[in-house]
């Protein structure tokens, strides 16, 4: 039960804003011109959170005498009483965990991601999307444009939300906010790969762990970097600024920088 809750506590921020996907191993890259142009690329995998929890299996608790406070043989009256009360968890566990994906449909399941599988391949930008299995897609997306308002991806259609791998959000002062909340393995990307590996892998014999974010993401642009949190800072090449972040177990943080575009 208290797992459950754990999980509940976790997933619940996530199940909120719609599907669960999350990076796999991948490599990304964006150029951002001083004239608002842009260039994003995103190559690797999209994993599948299955939020569906196993199905649990009874243990049971160890009993006490109550002198002499040792543990002994429990009774079969106990045995019963325990196997009862985990029954009564059980049900528990499902009813609040069908409140939680109300909604959401089996997402995770074989039907669901080819589902999705058929809306990316609709969209502009997705170059090559294939299932690999075990709920893992293997993507190539890159797209062009000029960031006259905002950006996000991963972008669904038909209104679905996904929480956001990167976003970019331009300012009143003509500065743009780059963030990429889901390269990491702490905060929002270590938990999208957390509750993949609590709800959806734990305690089910042979069935893989969810991978965990794993690869770089390398920003280029002629603006004027104003703050970054890459380890090093920018280096030059060839006229451009580059900052890049190597996404693996060490990196607790998303990517973020804020770069100063033409009359900044």
């Amino acid at each position: 039960m208290k797992m459950f809750r754990l999980i509940a506590a976790l997933a619940t921020p996530l199940l909120l804003t719609g599907c669960l996907l999350s990076p796999g191993k991948f490599a990304s890259t964006l150029d951002l011109q001083r004239d608002g142009t842009f260039a994003f690329t995103y190559t690797g995998e999209i994993v599948v959170t299955d939020t569906a929890s196993p199905p649990a299996e009874f243990a049971a608790s160890p009993c006490y005498d109550e002198t002499t406070s040792e543990e002994r043989e429990c009774k079969t009256a106990e045995l019963d009483q325990q196997r009862k009360d985990f029954a009564a968890a059980q049900s528990a566990n499902q009813a609040e965990a069908g409140a939680m994906t109300q909604g959401m449909g089996d997402f995770g399941s074989e039907e669901s991601i080819a589902e999705l599988i058929g809306e990316l391949k609709k969209q502009d930008g997705w170059k090559s999307v294939t299932y690999r299995g075990n709920r893992i897609i293997d993507v190539e997306y890159a797209i062009s444009g000029t960031l006259s308002h905002g950006f996000s991806f991963p972008l669904m259609d038909g209104g679905a939300a996904v929480m956001p791998f990167v976003t970019m959000t331009r300012r009143k002062d003509g500065s743009v906010k780059i963030t990429a909340p889901a390269f990491s393995n702490g905060g929002v990307g270590g938990e999208m790969a957390g509750l993949g590996a609590l709800a959806g892998a734990a305690g089910t014999p042979g069935k893989a762990s969810q991978p965990k974010p794993e690869g770089t993401f390398t920003i280029t642009t002629d603006g004027r970097i104003l703050t970054n949190n890459t380890e090093d800072g920018p280096v030059m090449s060839a006229g451009k600024s580059v900052l890049t972040w190597l996404v693996n177990s060490r990196l607790d943080k998303g990517p973020e920088a804020l770069i100063g575009l033409a009359g900044q």
